[in-house]
């Protein structure tokens, strides 16, 4: 078992970066932490993250130096960059790790869309666009602790789940494999600190804060990880139509996923939930709670909260998780965990901040 990672954060400005700067330097098995932004080079993390003064040491670099990582027993980077952007730089890296003797030795765990699909026309079908390096698809494993543990444990190059797309599969996997389940509507809300660190349009606090809508209905690209899923499952007899909205919340995901399954599969109040807790006794970071999942109980944890409710048939599963952390840097912690040895929930069996 390895005994202590080294960490380097590609990326450890954004949201993402700052998450993964606050889990990892709690985390007892963590020896060295760096981060990388050309932007912020020279400055303290705590100067763009004010939550990790006197937490998290350590200044931006502007390059990694990896000839002096390559000194660590266990390497880890982690890329927290906007998507597209390791998949541009990975051929340079790779080459450059090769010259340092990273290669077979370094971790790679990316938490963008890069690399979570396993073909180029997949992922231009989900994202509009050609992908930059195509040759390394397939390479990763997806990296959705719940679904691919074993994978994960022996993995060296790991893609983390999208927010939604880890909301909705813990939703539905319990299911997966299954006939015959019918139309599935899953309909999910997510706070504005999904759409990253530099404000746009649409995600702008002025124009989201009062308001709720609907957008990339049917189009959202963490759609094509759950079809995926449900399709390796082998998954028959079903159709998926999944509408995300814009919710006046930093933090948080709120899923529901609706169906009403065949009286031939059984799947009445009792049966879904030993259905639930025997696939999820396993997974420390499921919840399965009564009535309704909460924001407000799993904001700033790893933990994804879940509720069944079945009524004359309609079957309605509900997911709330945190989208910066169980849907992105502490899933990410998660699969280091998993894939250097490390105790699962190391860094991360704490609660969320309640209330929000």
């Amino acid at each position: 078992m390895a005994n202590k990672a080294g960490i380097y954060i590609l990326g450890g400005s954004g949201y993402g970066g700052g998450e993964l700067l606050r889990l990892l330097s709690q985390h007892p098995q963590v020896e060295s932490l760096r981060g990388v932004s050309r932007k912020h080079a020279g400055e303290p993390f705590w100067n763009v993250h004010p939550n990790l003064r006197g937490v998290a040491d350590g200044v931006f670099e502007a390059q990694p130096d990896w000839g002096e990582f390559a000194q660590t027993e266990n390497p880890v980077v982690f890329a927290a960059m906007p998507h597209f952007e390791l998949a541009q730089q990975l051929p340079e890296l790779e080459q450059t790790w090769e010259i340092h003797g990273l290669t077979g030795r370094l971790t790679l765990i990316d938490l963008s869309g890069d690399f979570r699909l396993d073909s180029s026309s997949e992922f231009e079908k989900a994202y509009g666009k050609s992908h930059p390096y195509p040759q390394a698809l397939g390479k990763f494993v997806y990296g959705l602790p719940e679904w691919h543990k074993d994978k994960i444990k022996t993995a060296k190059r790991i893609a983390s789940p999208g927010c939604f797309a880890t909301a909705i599969q813990l939703a539905l996997l319990p299911l997966a494999g299954l006939n015959d389940l019918g139309f599935i509507a899953v309909s999910a809300a997510t706070g504005s600190s999904g759409a990253g660190a530099t404000p746009g349009e649409t995600t702008h606090h002025p124009t989201r804060a009062n308001d709720f809508r609907a957008y990339k209905v049917l189009s959202h690209q963490h759609q094509a990880e759950i079809l995926r899923m449900l399709e390796t499952e082998r998954t028959a007899g079903y159709s998926l139509a999944f509408v995300p909205h814009s919710a006046p919340l930093v933090r948080g995901i709120f899923a529901t996923v609706q169906l009403h399954p065949p009286a031939a599969l059984k799947l009445n109040s009792d049966s879904l939930r030993s259905r639930y807790e025997n696939f999820y006794q396993q997974a420390p970071f499921v919840r399965l709670v009564e009535q309704t999942p909460r924001i407000a109980a799993v904001v700033g944890s790893n933990f994804c909260d879940l509720a069944i409710q079945e009524s004359n048939g309609s079957v309605v599963v509900m997911a709330a998780l945190d989208n910066l952390v169980k849907g992105m840097a502490g899933q990410a912690v998660q699969n280091m965990n998993l894939a250097q040895g490390f105790n699962e929930t190391a860094g991360l069996n704490s609660a969320g901040c309640y209330p929000a």
